[in-house]
């Protein structure tokens, strides 16, 4: 699916200026959140700023936190185990294929953006708020909250006698409640 967003953090000196990497394919919230906290919890060991070192990285082709060093995507590049497949590789035909550098915008510029979705890492409280293609504020998420079972217990929660170690991806806040 060919709906493209962002990725990344805001600046913690002005929590308005966004840097972000570019993600081509799969950028939909419920793609994306749960495979950042599938990313966050396996590849960066349940730490946001790995996530986010990771993340900021390079721009992607798509996000997949089951790619290993022998997947390859459909245009040749090889993957970063995971994490996913950059947009930039070891191109034959491109002399100097190295990273772009990482895109800083201000978020209430977003609109001017080719993009339909924003996904902002915050490691002070490991959530991931969404945002629209123009900015505004749609949702934030627990990364931990949006864990797979399959990514093993969150050693910070001890679930009730007969609970899951996860739970299913929770909306911790929306505009108009509390964050």
């Amino acid at each position: 699916m060919n709906t493209p967003c962002f990725v990344g953090t805001t600046d913690p000196a002005n929590p308005h200026l966004v840097h972000a990497r570019f993600v081509l394919l799969d950028g939909h919230p419920g793609v994306v959140v749960p495979t950042l906290a599938a990313i966050w919890a396996e590849h960066a060991h349940r730490d946001t700023r790995a996530l986010i070192g990771a993340v900021l990285a390079r721009d992607w082709e798509y996000l997949d936190p089951t790619t290993t060093a022998t997947t390859v995507s459909g245009m040749g590049r090889q993957s970063v185990p995971g994490v996913g497949i950059p947009l930039t590789g070891a191109d034959p035909d491109c002399a100097v294929d190295a990273p772009e550098p990482v895109t800083v915008f201000p978020l209430c510029r977003a609109g001017h953006l080719d993009t339909q979705w924003i996904y902002l890492l915050d490691p002070a409280t490991d959530t991931v708020a969404v945002h629209t293609d123009d900015g505004h504020h749609l949702a934030r998420y627990r990364l931990r909250d949006c864990v797979s079972p399959s990514a093993g217990p969150d050693p910070a929660r001890s679930p009730a006698s007969g609970t899951s170690a996860t739970a299913s991806c929770a909306l911790v806040s929306a505009p108009g409640t509390a964050r």
